[in-house]
């Protein structure tokens, strides 16, 4: 099953952000998360190919508690990941994965989201928002477009041929917590290919499955 991660990249209000930058901003409120240890995302994501959905829990530093649906229904895809150790259920039961394809996920929870961000963007300070009901602090960065994998041998003549993607992350100016992360193209800001939602969750706990598959 394919994987995704999300998380894109305390904030305090008041006078206390007066000096510090609007990334800056947005880092602490992500490394408030962090801090916090327990938590979720609730993801949509859409593109040519369909929709998406994900729920993925997280006991940092190293435990993951995935959920995947294809198409926002249907069985569902998951995968549990513990320390160095990895399973996954796509309907027939738990299975352990192979070794190295555990590690590559496990370094993938420290990097993207145990771990600060390696990945720079620079944001913009929008201000207060209201969205949804609530206003919240928003910030607006625009996310670097990936290369082609044929770019080295085209050299210069390289263009980007899509619009790029405009980060938008809403945090709550009571907790400083991002509560909010949405991804639209700059040229269609109603459009949203990325939604994620973050929840704190006190009491959760992630555990290797109890019965696995015979290898």
């Amino acid at each position: 099953m394919r994987i995704i991660f999300a998380i894109f990249l305390t904030c305090l209000s008041g006078s206390a952000f007066a000096d510090v930058s609007c990334k800056d901003q947005v880092d602490a409120a992500f490394a408030k998360l962090r801090e916090a240890g327990k938590f979720r995302l609730e993801t949509t994501i859409k593109n040519k190919d369909g929709t998406l959905k994900m729920q993925a829990d997280y006991v940092l530093p190293d435990r993951m508690h995935q959920t995947v649906t294809l198409g926002g229904e249907g069985a569902a895809m998951e995968m549990i990941v513990v320390g160095k150790k990895a399973w996954s259920n796509q309907g027939g039961g738990w299975a352990e994965l192979p070794e190295a394809f555990a590690q590559t996920v496990a370094n993938q929870i420290k990097d993207t989201v145990a771990d600060s961000p390696k990945v720079s963007t620079e944001y913009k300070c929008v201000g207060d928002k209201e969205f949804e009901g609530k206003t919240y602090a928003l910030y607006q960065g625009v996310l670097a477009m990936p290369l082609p994998a044929d770019a080295k041998s085209k050299g210069p003549r390289v263009t980007a041929l899509s619009a790029p993607n405009l980060q938008n992350v809403y945090v709550d100016k009571v907790t400083g917590l991002p509560a909010r992360n949405i991804v639209t193209p700059v040229t269609e800001p109603e459009s949203r290919v990325f939604d994620g939602t973050f929840t704190i969750v006190k009491d959760l706990s992630i555990e290797p499955p109890k019965v696995v598959l015979p290898n």
